[in-house]
């Protein structure tokens, strides 16, 4: 099967392909498509993400459809990386109805151990070239196809009051509805009974309503009294049988999760209800004058922006870092080592450099021990060092990825993790960021969630609750600043009605704050007309001065306020 002969190729794109519901020995398959070379036989690929006859192999066919004559053909099946080069491949020769292999690649190598290679984006590239086997095709010919796995995302703040006083026949319900039609999805019934067991347990029992979700993704993180995940657990789920709820028992004691009798869980689901949308989105005849090869048309638009030395170079370095050329470092975690080049990571770490500097060279002259960081963090930390890209990035793993690049100031990573994170702030993520850009002295988002906190009404949150808690002088610098922004739209000789109506909102006795003299709230109330009066004589010093002057001292969180003029 010569590559100069002319052929049929066939590239299929499946996204989403890890929310795909299909168990073992069922097939996702692609668009028909059809080759007129070959007295216009259709074919199909056809995949099994969970193994056809083998559990942990992915089984990946060519299959002809119709019951008509059936041409003979050379065929070669291919799972190719985001630039387009093969990255696993099979080659068949005379093969009439059927081709393919059903133990075609481990499926812990795709999903797992190297998902970044296999599925950048959560995206898996298969490709298909067909060649007769007797003679030869008039013209070359490729055809793009796409499908779609459709999901949806939710992610919610789980809060269980009274736990201590939850008996074992008591089910603490939480539900997902459609965003669209407000159907009803999923039921989590969180219990403290195994139902098939009896054991004492905390247990969620996890419910697809009307059958319509199929495969169902939960990552259960508990929270502490500080808001802060000490453990965190991750679960896949496929619903097969109609009624059949699923149940998750979790390894985690009373004691690991309690504060105040609340039980707190941050709650991350991605799912499917089982539809797709698939499309063949582009033909191309008669290639021999373009560039045929897939990564010459995934990258046409970066190759007009880019000089042709520099994507060279670009690709170049690539090379050295997915085929490990003369690496001369080796850069070890606690369960993988990873081969690297010193000049390479000197160039792009400052940290890197000074290890490897003339001074300190012995300490680190063929491996370095890097203990902290898991296998992904250090892949994707290389990854960007010889490719400039980060792929598939999720929340979870840029706010690690931000801390590693600060470690070694990789400073164009961590603006691109900052970048990412300020990109997808909601309320319930603000006050973890905000601690990050805070203890890495990250001015700029710092400022941008700050920003975000006063303009989304943040301090309403729990989270914002907790954040006072356990940092209260970044709370009052954040408030603080609010206030600041306020006397640009009121004169100082106005600004001191704000304080009074805060201080005319809340149920506290206002002698209670530390900086604020007492006075009399009945004649504070009397009359709006003197309010700048008495605000200005009697309620020195300003609200604005307490925050400034609580950043400095410490002071009982349930001192601080900040309830929006509402009382406790």
């Amino acid at each position: 099967m010569s590559s100069e002969r002319k052929c049929f190729t066939f590239t299929w794109t499946v996204e989403n392909i890890s929310c795909c519901w299909q168990k073992k020995s069922e097939f996702l398959d692609s668009p028909v498509f059809m080759i007129n070379a070959l007295q216009g036989s259709k074919y199909r690929l056809t995949l099994s993400p969970r193994g056809d006859i083998h559990d942990n192999y992915i089984g990946f066919y060519l299959v002809s459809q119709g019951d008509g004559p059936h041409a003979r053909i050379d065929c070669e099946l291919a799972f190719l990386s985001k630039e387009g080069s093969v990255l696993t491949s099979l080659k068949q020769e005379d093969c009439v109805r059927c081709a393919g292999y059903g133990r075609f690649k481990d499926r812990k190598g795709v999903f797992a151990v190297d998902k970044s290679i296999y599925l950048p984006e959560d995206k898996l590239t298969a490709r298909c070239r067909i060649w007769k086997s007797e003679g030869e095709m008039t013209k070359d010919v490729q055809c793009f196809a796409r499908t779609r796995i459709c999901i949806g995302r939710e992610s919610f703040l789980w809060n269980i009051k009274n736990f201590s006083s939850l008996q074992k026949e008591d089910k603490c319900s939480y539900q997902i509805k459609s965003v669209l039609d407000n159907e009803l999805l999923m039921t989590f019934d969180l219990s403290l009974e195994n139902p098939y067991t009896d054991e004492d347990s905390i247990n969620i029992q996890l419910v697809s309503e009307n059958d319509k979700i199929k495969y169902f993704a939960l990552h259960l993180i508990p929270l502490n009294c500080f808001g802060s995940a000490n453990m965190s657990i991750r679960k896949e789920f496929l619903f097969y049988k109609p009624n059949r709820p699923k149940l998750l028992s979790l390894p985690f004691t009373k004691n690991d999760l309690t504060a105040n009798d609340v039980l707190f869980f941050r709650c991350e689901c991605t799912y499917s209800t089982g539809k797709i949308f698939e499309e063949i989105e582009n033909v191309v005849y008669d290639c021999d004058s373009l560039q045929t090869s897939f990564s010459d048309n995934h990258f046409l638009d970066e190759r007009n922006s880019l000089s042709v030395s520099k994507h060279i170079l670009i690709e170049n370095l690539k090379s050295l870092f997915y085929d490990s050329i003369l690496s001369d470092i080796k850069l070890k975690t606690c369960t993988k080592t990873y081969l690297a080049h010193k000049n390479i990571l000197s160039a792009r770490s400052p940290v890197f450099k000074a290890m490897f500097s003339n001074k300190r060279k012995g300490n680190f002259n063929e491996c370095v021990d890097i203990q902290d960081l898991d296998n992904d963090l250090v892949y994707r930390m290389l990854q960007y060092v010889y490719t400039a890209k980060i792929e598939d990035l999720q929340w979870g793993t840029a706010c690690k990825l931000y801390r590693t690049a600060d470690k070694y100031e990789i400073l164009a990573l961590r603006d691109e993790c900052s970048a990412f994170l300020k990109s997808n702030l909601c309320q319930n993520k603000a006050c973890e960021v905000l601690i990050l850009a805070n203890d890495h002295q990250d001015e700029d988002l710092k400022t941008s969630v700050q920003d975000f906190i006063i303009n989304h009404n943040v301090v309403n949150s729990v989270e914002w609750k907790q954040l006072m808690k356990t940092h209260l002088k970044l709370a009052a610098d954040t408030m603080h600043l609010q206030i600041q922004r306020k006397t640009l739209k009121f004169p100082e000789s106005k600004f001191s009605t704000i304080d009074f109506a805060f201080r005319s909102g809340s149920k506290r006795n206002p002698s209670t704050y530390p900086g604020f003299e007492s006075t009399d709230t009945k004649t504070a109330s009397a009359s709006p007309a003197l309010n700048k009066s008495l605000s200005e004589e009697a309620f020195q010093p300003s609200f604005s001065r307490f925050l400034f002057e609580s950043s400095n001292r410490r002071i009982p969180s349930e001192s601080f306020g900040l309830n929006n003029g509402k009382g406790d």
